[in-house]
């Protein structure tokens, strides 16, 4: 996901980013087709990881052959991009209507992003989970991808912090870099201790907390 504000660019998805995916299905059926084989994908993946994983176990699940699977991800890294990409647009699509539409402040579209990846897709959250603590291995297929989504959110969560200082939703003495890592690490950090002990946690009352170190006094 890449953050802009919403006159200027913060929260717009940037679709030529890390990773170009197959050419979509210019068919109705062929489009659902695709999108079957993403949800029982996001699914294994965030269950068994990817190297258990592989594009013959995903194919009976939607109910085609392996070759079918192929048809639409070469290969089962395009696959997990593909699964990594739809999240994100489809997040980007979510808060940026948010931003817009109903004028919801950084503070308070943190707290929405947490509450949305546990309550609405727990599944997709999990996923981020599992394979954001693989990628950390320079072989593993994603960790280009994640890297580079993180320098991204860190870069573009500064400027939102900024903006956000101006328009005195947040502390004025707040370092927007510093404080921009903090909410990564937050996010990130949050989802990752949920997907270990699910309803041991209440992640959406600690970010809550947490932003609430961060808003400029009433």
């Amino acid at each position: 996901m890449r953050l802009c504000s919403p006159s200027n660019g913060w929260l717009a998805y940037d679709p030529a980013g890390d990773f170009t995916p197959p050419a979509a299905p210019t068919t109705q059926k062929g489009r659902e087709r695709r999108a079957q084989i993403l949800d029982a994908a996001a699914e294994a993946f965030a269950v068994q990881g990817y190297r258990n994983v592989s594009l013959a176990s995903i194919a009976p699940v939607v109910g085609i052959t392996a070759q079918g699977v192929m048809h639409y991800f070469p290969t089962k890294t395009d696959l997990l991009l593909g699964v990594l990409e739809r999240r994100k647009e489809r997040d980007t699509v979510h808060f940026t209507s948010m931003l817009r539409e109903l004028g919801i402040t950084l503070p308070d579209l943190l707290i929405e992003v947490m509450r949305h990846n546990v309550e609405d897709e727990p599944g997709l959250a999990t996923l981020d989970a599992v394979i954001g603590a693989e990628s950390v291995d320079p072989a593993h297929p994603t960790h280009g991808w994640y890297a580079a989504r993180n320098e991204r959110l860190r870069r573009d969560l500064a400027v939102g912090v900024e903006q956000s200082k101006a328009a005195g939703e947040m502390r004025a003495d707040l370092d927007a870099s510093a404080i921009a890592a903090q909410i990564l690490a937050m996010l990130d950090g949050l989802i990752l201790q949920w997907a270990l002990g699910p309803g041991s946690l209440d992640v959406v009352a600690a970010m809550r907390e947490y932003v609430r170190t961060l808003r400029a006094p009433d």
